[in-house]
């Protein structure tokens, strides 16, 4: 029936520690490199012996590359990393649509969201809600994913934007 292939190592060593197949983790795309300076998150799908590992992308791009520059999300963050997002102190702003003036993004009031039917179009995240929020990049989404984004301090899920406004939609 052919040969056997290699399933390759059960672990690479990562850049804070072992890296297994499954694992969450996450890289920076370097400005040096001709990135945007952003770390991208994804799922590690196969290791190989070279010390190399390939990565899906939570946005669905895939990269095949070197152990040492892959960080677990279950170890330390990168020390670059927490100095790039400083805790922000509460500032009190003045909110218009969500936009903030001299301060924290603070959201507008969001009403349950309700479930699209039909053809409707629906949140990119859930798929199940109908779209009553829109970011400053132009993406709309249901206002329960935008809630749990906010939380997270989380950029667009689809364009990796940082979220800087919110505009209520109403349908």
């Amino acid at each position: 029936m052919g040969s056997a292939m290699s399933s390759g190592p059960d672990f690479v060593q990562g850049a804070n520690g072992p890296l297994r197949r499954g694992d969450r983790v996450q890289t920076q795309y370097t400005i040096e490199e001709g990135g945007d300076g952003r770390w991208y998150r994804g799922t590690i799908t196969r290791l190989y012996n070279n010390n190399q590992a390939k990565i899906k992308y939570d946005d669905g791009d895939v990269w095949k590359g070197a152990s040492m520059y892959i960080w677990s999300l279950s170890g330390p963050p990168p020390a670059n990393q927490a100095q790039a997002r400083p805790a922000m102190p509460a500032v009190q702003a003045t909110v218009v649509q969500g936009t903030v003036v001299g301060g924290t993004v603070y959201l507008p009031e969001i009403p349950p969201s309700e479930a699209a039917f039909g053809n409707e179009p629906c949140c990119p995240v859930c798929n199940e809600n109908k779209l009553d929020m829109a970011i400053q990049c132009g993406h709309r989404l249901c206002g329960t994913c935008l809630r749990g984004i906010h939380q997270r301090s989380a950029p667009c899920p689809v364009c990796r934007t940082p979220i800087s406004q919110v505009i209520r939609i109403y349908n």
